[in-house]
């Protein structure tokens, strides 16, 4: 090895080494796992984020969300990344309004799966339980309303 290559070796590692400390100082907010959640309140409005420079052409800017955690909503700052596939492409988190609560989709690679988190398994077989209750109750009456407006609307 040369002197100069083992110089340039040198100054790479003690800069590296002086540049962990520094890295491990910024904090790296926790991906949200790829659970569907219910949130039992609305999502805060999104915040407005400046988008820092494009660190390579690679990444692909994810933009700030709400996550549910525990039982609230927690900021996850936007950020560049990239895909975890060549193909891959970002999808956002979705939030829909469901039995008086908010489904909770977190935001995902294409290529990754999510599934129902157990707390969303609960209250939705418990919310459609009662739901099916009311329906058959009123089924009758809600069928004969719904053909009632159909044979209406075809004699128009």
């Amino acid at each position: 090895m040369t002197k100069t290559t083992a110089r340039l070796l040198s100054i790479g590692l003690l800069g590296a080494a002086f540049s962990l400390p520094a890295a491990a100082q910024v904090p790296v907010p926790p991906m949200p796992h790829l659970e569907i959640h219910v949130g039992h309140t609305r999502p805060p409005r999104i915040r407005y984020e400046r988008r820092m420079p494009r660190p390579d052409r690679d990444s692909i800017w994810i933009a700030g969300f709400w996550d549910w955690q525990g039982d609230q909503w927690t900021w996850v700052p936007g950020r560049w990344d990239h895909p975890r596939d060549r193909h891959a492409r970002w999808i956002r988190p979705r939030y829909r309004s469901e039995y008086g609560a908010y489904r909770y989709e977190p935001g995902h690679w294409s290529t990754e799966r999510i599934v129902e988190g157990d707390d969303y398994r609960r209250w939705r077989d418990e919310h459609r339980h009662g739901r099916r209750h009311r329906d058959r109750d009123h089924g009758d009456r809600d069928h004969d309303r719904d053909g009632d407006h159909d044979h209406d609307h075809q004699n128009r």
